[in-house]
């Protein structure tokens, strides 16, 4: 199971660098391969007991949904007073999910 989530976290990471940038298609990009990763790698993983990752898992898929709805909002920002509160917002998020993610890891660890 770590290394998928290990992946993942790294994913994420390059999904913060892009939120820092203006370019709004690198941003786009990084959130699908993150999003598409998270469906198709993470979740089919054989089915966990720990109900502990079980909750972390059903948040990251809900900041993931948030997160996805941010970037098409700071896509289709005209004002940049707009782009500007969804790229925080964006930026706000992030962090949370990393941490989602690292207490996986070490709940993994501790398994």
């Amino acid at each position: 199971m770590l290394p998928e989530y290990q992946q993942f976290a790294q994913l994420l990471e390059q999904l913060q660098a892009a939120s820092q940038k203006q370019d709004v298609i690198e941003l786009r990009s990084s959130y699908q391969k993150a999003q598409q990763f998270f469906l198709e790698q993470v979740l089919t993983l054989e089915p966990v007991d720990n109900y502990q990752v079980r909750s972390y898992q059903t948040e990251i898929a809900k900041e993931l949904q948030l997160i996805g709805m941010d970037v098409r909002f700071l896509q289709a920002a005209k004002v940049p007073e707009t782009a500007a509160a969804r790229q925080k917002q964006l930026l706000h998020r992030l962090p949370i999910l990393l941490k989602y993610c690292n207490a996986i890891l070490q709940l993994t660890y501790c398994l």
